[in-house]
C-alpha cells in the first residue's frame, strides 16, 4: 500500500511540474464532460416533468379517423364506451389550434370539460375547470409575451372571422409549463363557438380505465365496435414524448460533433506517443530500479487524476449551467417551441446511468490512451530510451 501511495504521489508531482499542459487538458476535458452531462441531465429532467404531468391523463383517447386523418367524433359514442366493463369516466373533449398574430405562434385551445391533465395548477380566481363558465385560463409563457394579467381581456379570432375576447381568470403555474406554456382553456360551450363545432360532435373522447392491465382489452373492444376509430393510450403518449426528447437530444449531439472530434484528436495525440521529456522520465525510472508494472501504474494514476478532476469539474459546471442559467445553450432545441419556450425548474439528478455514460465516453478512452505509449516505453531498454 505504501508503494502504491508513493507512486500516486509521484504522479501528482509530475502533473504539477507541467501546470500549463495539465491545465489545458483539464479545461478542455471538463468542458466536454459539462456539455455531455448537461444534455443528459436536461433530457432526463424533461422526461421526469412530462411523466409527472401526464401521470393522471386519460388512460385511453378515442379519435375518429377518415382517409388517414383525424376527424371530429360523434358525442354519442361516449354512451357506447360507457357500456364496456371496466370503464370509468368517459368525457367528450373539444380542443384545437388557433394562430395568434401578435406572438406569431400557434396556440392550443382546450375546452374546460376535458382538461388533458388534472395536475395543471393555475393561480387566479377561485374556480375549477369543470365550473369554468366565463373567462379563460392561459399559460404563463403566453401571459408573459402578451402582458396578460388576471382580469385582462384576451382576444381570440373565431372560425367566421369575428373576435371573441374572454376575461383571463387564471394563469397556469410554471411547474406545468412543459404542457401549458401555449395553452388556453375556455368553457367548452365558448370553444365550440370559436371553432364552429356542433354540440353533437367533439374532437376526441377521453376514457378512464379502472384496471391498468385492462387498457389494451378496452381499446380492442372500442376498435372492434367502431372500425373508423383510433385509440391512443397514455403509455403511447409517454413513449412519444420520450422519442421526441431523444430525437431533439440527438439533433443537438450532432451539432456537438466538432467538440467530440476535438477531444478525439486530443486522445489520438495522447495515444500516438510520448514527449521527449516523458521518454527520458520513464528511462530514468527504469534505470533506478522501477519495473514496467510500476511505470504503467504511474501513468495510470496520472490519467486517473486528470480524468477525476475533469469529471468532477464538468459535473459542477453542468449543475451551474442548469440551475443558474436554465440550460440556455440547448434549451430551445430540446423544448422545441418556435416562439413560446416553456420555462420550468430543471432539477438535475446524478444517477448511476448518467455517470456511467460520462465515464464510458470520456474517462475510459483517456485512461487507455495514456497507457498505450507508456507500455511501449516501459518495455524498452532504459539505455535505449535515454539515448533517444
Amino acid at each position: 500500500m505504501i508503494r502504491h501511495l508513493r507512486i500516486f504521489d509521484f504522479a501528482i508531482a509530475t502533473l504539477r511540474r507541467n501546470p500549463a499542459k495539465t491545465l489545458v487538458v483539464v479545461v478542455v476535458y471538463s468542458l466536454l464532460v459539462a456539455i455531455m452531462a448537461s444534455l443528459l441531465f436536461y433530457l432526463r429532467a424533461c422526461r421526469r416533468e412530462s411523466r409527472h404531468l401526464l401521470a393522471d391523463s386519460p388512460e385511453i383517447i378515442v379519435q375518429r379517423v377518415r382517409g388517414g386523418r383525424h376527424e371530429l367524433t360523434p358525442v354519442d359514442r361516449a354512451d357506447g364506451i360507457r357500456e364496456i366493463r371496466g370503464v370509468g369516466d368517459v368525457t367528450p373533449r373539444v380542443w384545437g389550434y388557433s394562430y395568434d398574430p401578435p406572438t406569431g405562434t400557434t396556440l392550443t385551445l382546450w375546452g374546460a370539460d376535458g382538461v388533458p391533465s388534472k395536475s395543471l395548477d393555475f393561480v387566479g380566481e377561485d374556480v375549477e375547470y369543470k365550473s369554468l363558465r366565463d373567462g379563460c385560463v392561459v399559460g404563463s409563457g403566453l401571459a408573459d409575451l402578451r402582458f396578460l394579467g388576471i382580469g385582462d381581456r384576451f382576444p381570440i379570432r373565431r372560425w367566421d372571422g369575428t373576435l371573441f375576447a374572454p376575461r383571463v381568470v387564471g394563469i397556469f403555474t410554471a411547474r406545468s409549463a412543459l404542457l401549458t406554456n401555449d395553452l388556453v382553456v375556455l368553457p367548452t360551450s365558448d370553444l365550440r363557438r370559436v371553432f364552429g363545432i356542433d354540440d353533437d360532435l367533439c374532437t376526441d373522447i377521453s376514457v378512464e380505465v379502472y384496471n391498468p392491465n385492462e387498457i389494451a382489452n378496452v381499446a380492442g373492444k372500442i376498435l372492434k365496435r367502431w372500425p373508423d376509430a383510433r385509440t391512443v393510450t397514455r403509455t403511447q403518449i409517454l413513449q412519444t414524448y420520450d422519442a421526441i426528447f431523444d430525437w431533439r437530444g440527438g439533433l443537438w449531439t450532432t451539432m456537438l460533433m466538432c467538440c467530440i472530434a476535438a477531444f478525439a484528436i486530443l486522445i489520438w495525440d495522447k495515444g500516438t506517443g510520448l514527449t521527449e521529456e516523458e521518454f527520458r522520465t520513464i528511462g530514468l525510472l527504469k534505470a533506478t530500479g522501477w519495473k514496467s508494472r510500476d511505470v504503467m501504474e504511474f501513468k495510470f494514476f496520472e490519467g486517473i487524476v486528470v480524468s477525476a478532476i475533469s469529471l468532477v469539474s464538468g459535473l459542477i459546471i453542468a449543475q451551474v449551467h442548469l440551475l443558474w442559467f436554465d440550460g440556455f445553450i440547448f434549451a430551445r432545441v430540446i423544448k422545441g417551441w418556435s416562439v413560446l419556450f416553456p420555462s420550468f425548474a430543471v432539477n438535475p439528478v446524478l444517477d448511476a446511468s448518467t455517470l456511467l455514460i460520462c465515464i464510458a465516453l470520456t474517462i475510459v478512452p483517456y485512461a487507455v490512451a495514456s497507457l498505450i505509449p507508456s507500455w511501449r516505453a516501459s518495455v524498452s531498454d532504459p539505455d535505449t530510451v535515454l539515448r533517444t
